[in-house]
């Protein structure tokens, strides 16, 4: 099996597990939410740890969410400048675009998993569970987002890697 291969296997692999947590994510943050609301106001007995919970679900299925638009190349692009210049530029509009996407998450990824490393011997007030949880999502939807980048780059080539409609159009 070649690299390439393997890219876009983990690529369509991850892409399928991100979705299916991104289904479970949102179900699970819609029942805790409406059962706090019912303990809270039904039974005045709050969850105290309820929104600490639908915090850290939220911030998965937020990065998660991410990752899953950089697989499917549906994040919102502002192109009028795009779809009036000519092709050459806009290729290279493409490559810049790239090339600056890269960069963010590349460094996001580096910085989001030096902060995890010092979270993790910190509790969180509520759960009592490792505050390496509240940093993890940013750092796992980085890397997924850097992987689905990547598999589009060998799938398109760099101006085509974050929308295809550049290296398309005539």
């Amino acid at each position: 099996m070649t690299g390439l291969t393997l890219i876009r296997r983990l690529d369509d692999w991850s892409s399928r597990v991100e979705d299916a947590a991104l289904v479970v994510l949102h179900a699970s943050i819609a029942t805790l939410v409406c059962a706090a609301v019912v303990f809270r106001y039904v039974l005045s007995d709050p969850l105290t740890w309820s929104e600490e919970l639908i915090l850290l679900l939220f911030a998965w299925m937020v990065f998660l969410g991410i990752a899953s638009a950089f697989h499917a190349r549906t994040h919102i692009i502002i192109d009028v400048i795009v779809m009036f210049a000519p092709r050459w530029l806009a290729r290279a509009f493409g490559l810049l675009a790239f090339l600056a996407t890269a960069a963010v998450l590349g460094t996001l990824t580096l910085f989001s998993w030096r902060y995890l490393q010092r979270e993790l011997p910190n509790l969180t007030p509520m759960l009592g569970i490792s505050a390496g949880w509240m940093i993890a999502p940013l750092f796992v939807g980085s890397a997924l987002s850097l992987l689905h980048l990547l598999r589009n780059l060998l799938d398109e080539g760099p101006a085509g890697a974050l929308w295809s409609d550049i290296t398309t159009r005539e």
